[in-house]
């Protein structure tokens, strides 16, 4: 006899209920579509009129990324459980440690003019009236928005893809060489500065590897991409907004 109770996956086990269809495109779509978005966004920043567009290029974005985020927040929940002060603890360690990464490696890898540089905007060319508003703008897509959508497409949707193309099927949190290895070499293919961002990916594939947390995995972005807002603002190094 069917049991009239519904079901509940064990803690890390996979949230695909027994006997439902196997994850398709369709299923796909919110942890793709968020990152593709900001993607696209961003590169057709590199054909504003001028850099005077950059700013409310740069906030449109962020609404529009943002808004398409909220119609997929089902794929917020991969972010739970909460986990324990400890991983949370770990989390910001290994932040901090990306963040170092990404300022102590520079001038020691080469520049690989295929994969573009970043927009190097210095907010104190705008109106007093707009500097700080811009800056929070900014620092909310650096610090709140990308690290959600980045982690759940890279560490919670591809790394369980390469695993299984039945991606749901795999509990967040399982690792392989072959999904650490891919998806870092593809993050670091993405951002200009390849190296500092192929050892975050692997960093960041061991924290998942470890703590079992999606949750970490933000938490560690959203520390890394904190520090590196601040010491932007410090030192004036705008190359890294």
């Amino acid at each position: 006899m069917k049991s009239s109770q519904p079901y509940v996956p064990e803690s890390g086990a996979s949230t695909q209920v027994p006997g439902t269809a196997a994850a398709g495109p369709r299923e796909m779509l919110p942890y793709v579509v968020p990152m593709l978005t900001f993607l696209v966004l961003t590169n057709l920043e590199g054909y504003l009129p001028g850099q005077g567009w950059y700013p409310p290029a740069y906030a449109a974005k962020v609404l529009v990324v943002a808004l398409v985020a909220w119609c997929y927040r089902s794929t917020w929940s991969d972010l739970r459980p909460i986990p324990p002060a400890s991983t949370l603890l770990l989390a910001t360690m290994v932040g901090l440690v990306v963040f170092v990464l990404w300022v102590r490696l520079e001038g020691w890898y080469p520049a690989l003019g295929f994969l573009g540089k970043r927009t190097s905007f210095d907010p104190s060319t705008l109106d007093a009236n707009w500097k700080w508003p811009f800056v929070a703008i900014r620092l909310t897509g650096l610090v709140l928005l990308v690290p959600l959508i980045e982690e759940l497409f890279w560490r919670s949707f591809l790394v369980r893809w390469l695993i299984d193309p039945d991606f749901w099927k795999v509990p967040i949190g399982r690792m392989t060489p072959m999904a650490a290895g891919v998806t870092s070499a593809i993050f670091a293919l993405s951002h200009p500065e390849w190296l500092p961002a192929l050892l975050t990916g692997l960093l960041w594939a061991w924290l998942l590897w470890q703590t079992k947390s999606l949750l970490a995995c933000v938490l560690s972005h959203s520390v890394a991409n904190l520090a590196l807002g601040i010491h932007v603002l410090a030192t004036r190094d705008w190359k890294y907004w």
